[in-house]
């Protein structure tokens, strides 16, 4: 009986170069998140949207370095690595998306408040 935990891949020459151009992509990207959510914590109130970015920025980027060492030492671990701080990096954007989400219907009921009671000023 086989263990049914384990996946095997073949891992080829294509492969290893997408493997890592996805990693190289992800710490692009990491980089570019890091900056916005360091720019979007400066506001108190954005704080609160900037803290998850700054952190899924993070994650995005240790997947990309782990996808990259994956794809050139063919280490199981690694790849173990990358799959998990991508998870963490999806579940931090969900958690983004629920605040922005929320900031937009607070700030649809606040103009349409101020807009019933006639006060425009």
């Amino acid at each position: 009986m086989e263990n049914s935990n384990i996946i095997q891949v073949e891992v080829d020459v294509f492969l290893m170069k997408k493997m890592s151009f996805i990693g190289t992509m992800q710490k692009i990207f990491g980089v570019f998140a890091i900056i916005g959510g360091a720019l979007t914590c400066l506001g108190i109130i954005t704080a609160i949207l900037g803290v998850p970015y700054l952190i899924a920025g993070i994650k995005l980027f240790k997947s990309g370095s782990a996808f990259s060492y994956a794809s050139y030492t063919h280490d199981s671990k690694f790849m173990k690595e990358a799959i998990v701080n991508l998870a963490s990096y999806w579940l931090y954007t969900l958690i983004m998306i629920i605040i922005t989400v929320v900031f937009y219907i607070i700030a649809l009921l606040m103009m349409f408040t101020i807009f019933a009671r006639g006060q425009y000023y």
